[in-house]
């Protein structure tokens, strides 16, 4: 029989929650470091503790077994004690980007029937704590118990971007994840050996990143500056050499394009989240001291479903998304249900422990996607992705068989974000439309009809949806039209609508065009049309607001470098026009 770290049979762990799990290593090894950062380090002796102040102060503010505790906090080794303190107490957390706004932030609030919400920032939100306050020595003793959250109970709930225009909470039990971390020896992070905390929580990467560790006796070792860069990951990963390392598509191909020597440093590395390129994988694998893997799963299916290891020597026109993880079963099938043959695309469906229990309030829509069994083992959910089994249990992905789109790792239901969009009391009518045909390239778009005597700009509509939406479901550019363009059948013609990125003026900015006034001007504003694919830009002209993202930003560093300029990608978030770059580059980087 397969064993772990501590000894412990398989069967025998996965009949344990991760939060028993953690305990055990805490009585093994409690001078071993549990969580670190660049300021702080907690062993797991003192992450117990930690989490037991926590797990009393919640129980001295009466938060019962079986409640949602809302947790609105950046990396760092507190929110992880926080979090175990509310399992300790037998409730489940949701988490809450903390840059997520107000309306999104409080419907989750609502939806969940979240009893308190931990956070730093002020919110209007009533019953409200700091980690502080629940880090701080109880009031009351604690009581000295083993804390033990049933493996059946409500772990986490996660919320994803949701079809029906709001977003919608995925409801994951403690044997789900106890499933996930313990079951699959690819996922065997071995004692001691450290693990990058990259992701926010309100991704489900952090599951992998957090949970995985501590069941093992790993460090987790968190990136904690507040916005993730290519420079910032690049110091990261070269001063703390992790073992592990998970990156979404979209922060994998950005270091891959421009730090590709940084993978030597990095044991074992997973991506994943949108489509990979296969070259930038194969690259990346000669590069790693352990193993490269490409990994696929939605939130409902806690975390990974699948895994494809990926040699370096061999070549492949697409990364597959792999073999089904141990406890998993993927098939695909056809419309009326029944498994297609071999090599034939058809829409993935995937069995097993890790389904999650359906989503918050949403029975018709859990009914549509979740069938839930009383053995976990044969439960299914149908993921809506289209998919194809070849070579045999090798699978591969094929898009998309609804509207929902991944822009750089993160899940988009483009009609959330036309609701959103429609809801501008000056708009008539709104389309969100994905352009690009690759997860590099992919940028999304929104379009506006103004209703009768309105006059805005596309640019003003993108900041006030700014305020509306997480910033990943915000579009590049928000451009006006004069009506919604329709097919012979009355619907929608996305495909005949104007594409923003040839005129400059299309985009629907708010500020005018003004052009460059000096020969440095003049090459850096050139250089952004070319990055940008636009006809010309002027020196007030925002990056970002042109459509620049993190990815674009990197090809905009490496093309301003062959015009003799040295630009690292974070000085563009702080010189974002054309003429601050300018006089920063002017000044020889002191402006």
């Amino acid at each position: 029989m397969a064993t772990v770290g501590l000894g412990a049979p398989v069967s025998d762990s996965l009949d344990m929650s991760v939060v028993r799990l953690f305990e055990k290593w805490v009585q093994k090894s409690p001078d071993q470091a549990a969580v670190s950062s660049s300021v702080d380090c907690l062993t797991y002796g003192e992450l117990a503790e930690a989490s037991a102040c926590v797990e009393a102060n919640l129980r001295c503010r009466e938060i019962p077994a079986g409640s949602v505790v809302a947790v609105s906090l950046r990396r760092n080794p507190q929110t992880i004690a926080v979090l175990l303190g509310v399992w300790r107490v037998g409730a489940a957390y949701v988490p809450i980007d903390p840059d997520y706004p107000p309306e999104r932030r409080d419907h989750i609030l609502k939806d969940s029937g979240a009893q308190l919400l931990v956070t730093d920032a002020q919110t209007e939100f009533q019953l409200q704590a700091s980690p502080a306050d629940l880090l701080a020595e109880p009031v009351q003793p604690a009581i000295k118990r083993v804390s033990s959250a049933p493996t059946d109970r409500l772990a986490y709930i996660i919320y994803t971007s949701g079809s029906l225009g709001t977003p919608k909470g995925v409801m994951v039990r403690h044997s789900n994840l106890t499933d996930f971390v313990m079951r699959d020896s690819r996922l065997a992070i071995g004692p001691g050996e450290r693990v990058a905390q990259i992701a926010p929580l309100s991704f489900d990467a952090s599951i992998f990143e957090i949970w995985a560790t501590l069941a093992h006796g790993g460090e987790v070792t968190i990136f904690d500056r507040p916005t993730v860069t290519a420079d910032g990951l690049r110091c990261f990963m070269t001063a703390t050499s992790p073992d592990w390392c998970f990156l979404s598509t979209g922060l994998f191909h950005t270091l891959a394009m421009t730090y590709l020597d940084v993978f030597e440093h990095v044991g074992t590395l997973i991506a994943g989240g949108d489509v990979l390129s296969p070259e930038l994988m194969r690259s990346a694998a000669g590069r790693t001291r352990t193993a490269t893997y490409a990994a696929y799963g939605p939130t409902e299916t806690t975390v990974f479903a699948s895994m494809f290891r990926v040699d370096p020597e061999t070549a492949m026109e697409r990364v597959p998304i792999g073999t089904a993880m141990a406890g998993t079963k993927l098939e695909v099938v056809d419309g009326e249900g029944a498994v297609v043959p071999p090599g034939s695309v058809g829409e993935l469906i995937i069995k097993g422990r890790g389904v999650a229990d359906g989503y918050v309030n949403l029975p018709e829509e859990t009914m549509a996607r979740f069938h839930i069994e009383a053995d976990p083992a044969l439960s299914t959910y149908r993921t809506g992705d289209l998919a194809s089994e070849f070579p045999a249990e090798v699978f591969n992905f094929h898009g998309r068989a609804d509207r929902q789109v991944k822009i750089r790792g993160f899940r988009v239901e483009p009609g959330e974000v036309e609701l959103a969009l429609s809801a501008h009391k000056d708009v008539a009518s709104a389309l969100a439309v994905v352009v690009g045909d690759s997860a590099q390239s992919k940028r999304l778009v929104g379009y506006v009809v103004l209703r009768q005597d309105a006059d805005l700009s596309g640019g003003e509509i993108h900041e006030w949806l700014s305020g509306k939406l997480p910033q990943f479901m915000v579009p590049a550019v928000v451009t006006v039209i004069d009506k919604i363009p329709l097919d012979a059948n009355g619907k929608p013609d996305r495909h005949a609508l104007p594409d923003p990125w040839k005129h400059r003026d299309r985009l629907g900015l708010a500020n005018s065009y003004v052009p460059p006034s000096s020969p440095i001007e003049a090459d850096v504003a050139d250089v952004w049309a070319t990055v940008l694919g636009l006809d010309r830009v002027g020196v007030n002209d925002n990056f970002f607001e042109l459509g620049g993202d993190s990815l674009r930003g990197i090809v905009l560093v490496r093309e301003l470098s062959k015009h003799g300029f040295t630009v690292r990608g974070e000085e563009l978030f702080d010189h974002q026009t054309v003429s601050a770059l300018s006089r920063w580059l002017v000044t020889g980087g002191t402006a």
